[in-house]
């Protein structure tokens, strides 16, 4: 988004120098995007040299496995596709399965997006994959802990659904005496979850107590409680120990910051104080990101557009205005960065910014609008939950 001449010319000559800074580092930033992409065009070109070595020669078994590898890691299925064309794989989902399960450096975010695929072939190798996990034996704890370390849990809804039902499914076919029926294994199973978010993300100021988690998971075993010194122990043993969760490979912000669906200055009220900062925002993967400067690599503040709305308001002190709203009562879930630097909660059950411009204003509307979602997460446990408490 450029700059009119005729506001360039209503500039201080201090906001002319910034804008000036602006432009050089949005050219120095195209030009590192660009040497990046001609980076990845390089590693590509020497991986496809790769397949065939300088004499021409078949190229050996750990070279091929090298380069599927590399090719999963980039994308699943072109890697898997490759491994079977050049007949490092058997074209089976027990073999594709032993290959996620079994093989050392593959990115766990990849496995993850192709366990998660919701056709035929990736949902046997689902099921293979998890089968491959013993849970004999195992309170729930140590089960989710051997199975949330062997992938990453994609970020869509219905993967997770699909991939929770499964791991519920084995740990009850291992456990007959445990749980009544999978749902309730199911349920709690994200309870556990959410228990180890709560307890440990810093952002998260009010801790659930061993109280808290017992009333929440109340009645989901066919309509009965659970065992109390079961959810005790599932407690303690979280509390005491966080899930490993295996780290994603790269920066994933940098990917995110690449193309935003908008991206300009704003005017952004503050939440304690009504004072009204300028602040550089990015749309993009259904979040609002707001950063102080356009050179800061982190956003000073993160938004998701879950379980919100947006219209335009009237304000006193600005024009062209709009804010984000709850759809409900509670806090909008968001976070920022405090002064010292610490992430910290956000409060706010509005966000209200100013737009230079009506225009600006009207399409900052419609870029949010679209983006908007109502997180399906929450209503799919809902109903899970729901099914766990009444089924006889």
């Amino acid at each position: 988004m450029g700059i009119q001449p005729e506001v360039v010319s209503d500039l201080t000559p201090e906001e002319r120098q910034l804008l000036t800074e602006i432009r050089r580092r949005k050219a120095e930033l195209i030009l590192e995007i660009q040497q990046l992409k001609d980076e990845i065009a390089e590693v590509a070109e020497k991986m496809e040299r790769m397949e065939i070595d300088d004499e021409g020669k078949i190229p050996t078994r750990e070279k091929v496995l090298s380069i599927g590898k590399k090719k999963f890691n980039m994308d699943p299925k072109k890697g898997i596709e490759y491994l079977i064309d050049h007949n490092q794989l058997e074209n089976t989902f027990q073999d594709v399965a032993q290959f996620l399960y079994k093989e050392e450096g593959l990115n766990k975010t990849a496995i993850g997006d192709y366990l998660g695929e919701r056709n035929d072939f990736n949902m046997e190798v689902l099921d293979s994959f998890v089968s491959l996990h013993d849970f004999t034996d195992l309170i729930l704890v140590q089960a989710l802990r051997q199975f949330l370390w062997s992938f990453r849990l994609p970020g869509e809804a219905q993967k997770i659904d699909r991939m929770m039902e499964k791991f519920a499914q084995r740990y009850c076919q291992l456990n007959p005496e445990v749980f009544s029926n999978t749902d309730t294994c199911y349920v709690l199973s994200f309870a556990v979850i959410m228990l180890n978010t709560s307890l440990h993300n810093p952002s998260v100021k009010d801790k659930p107590s061993v109280e808290q988690f017992i009333n929440m998971n109340r009645g989901i075993n066919n309509g009965g409680d659970l065992p109390r010194e079961l959810l005790v122990s599932l407690y303690n043993s979280i509390k005491q120990e966080p899930f490993k969760i295996p780290e994603d490979d790269g920066n994933d912000l940098m990917h995110t910051f690449f193309n935003p669906d908008r991206e300009g200055w704003l005017w952004k009220q503050g939440g304690r104080y009504k004072s009204w900062k300028r602040r550089w925002f990015i749309l993009n993967d259904n979040c609002l990101y707001y950063f102080e400067y356009t050179t800061d690599k982190e956003p000073r503040g993160i938004i998701p557009l879950e379980n919100v709305q947006v219209h335009e308001v009237q304000d006193r002190s600005k024009t062209n205005c709009f804010e984000l709203y709850s759809t409900g009562c509670e806090v909008i879930k968001a976070c920022k960065t405090d002064f010292e630097g610490k992430v910290v909660e956000g409060k706010h059950t509005v966000y209200r910014m100013s737009a230079s411009t009506v225009e600006e204003m009207k399409e900052w509307i419609k870029c949010i609008r679209q983006s908007i979602s109502h997180n399906p997460f929450y209503d799919m446990l809902a109903a899970r939950k729901k099914k766990a408490q009444h089924l006889k």
